[in-house]
């Protein structure tokens, strides 16, 4: 008897931490907020061969087009917003999810916003074209795409990006693609 009353003590006892362990996990996947840190990460497929690299800083091939950096922003941007609308219409976020989310998503659309008015202002500064790309830790790229891109010229980039954005100087990496 005794026997059975322990088997079904540490059965219960067994039960009871693995409830709990689930539980743990459950929450720890739920509100992670690490699972978002590399959401929206762009991603670069090479087609010569099947390597796959996430662009970090590197030194820009001359052959690389401005519209692919531009596209995989735009994605990168969409699908954030995407994300953030869905957790906000989602019946089973509570408001205060709601309301970071929004908060979000308002900073999202600013950035994206700016980001854009800023590359205006860069173009009138006779470039013919150019991508400002932000990545997760508060760093942007600006890849320009100029015959001849002049220090003054790189100066007056970079003082735009600080005057707009609110960053140092050290936060700015200019690349430039030429024809």
């Amino acid at each position: 008897m005794k026997d059975k009353e322990k088997y079904r003590k540490v059965l219960i006892a067994c039960v009871s931490i693995i409830f709990m362990i689930s539980i743990a996990g459950y929450i720890n996947y739920k509100y992670n907020p690490e699972r978002e840190k590399d959401l929206g990460q762009t991603v670069y497929v090479s087609t010569n061969n099947d390597e796959v690299d996430i662009y970090k800083d590197k030194q820009i091939e001359k052959d690389e087009s401005l519209a692919s950096f531009r596209y995989d922003r735009d994605n990168m941007f969409s699908e954030l917003s995407s994300n953030y609308s869905s957790i906000i219409n989602n019946s089973n976020s509570n408001e205060e999810q709601i309301i970071e989310y929004q908060k979000k998503l308002s900073s999202l659309v600013e950035e994206k916003n700016q980001i854009q008015m800023i590359e205006n202002l860069i173009k009138n500064k006779g470039i013919e074209d150019v991508v400002i790309i932000p990545n997760t830790s508060g760093k942007y790229s600006v890849i320009l795409k100029s015959e001849n891109v002049s220090d003054e010229i790189a100066i007056q980039i970079m003082q735009i990006m600080i005057d707009q954005l609110g960053i140092e100087a050290s936060d700015i990496s200019i690349e430039n693609v030429s024809k």
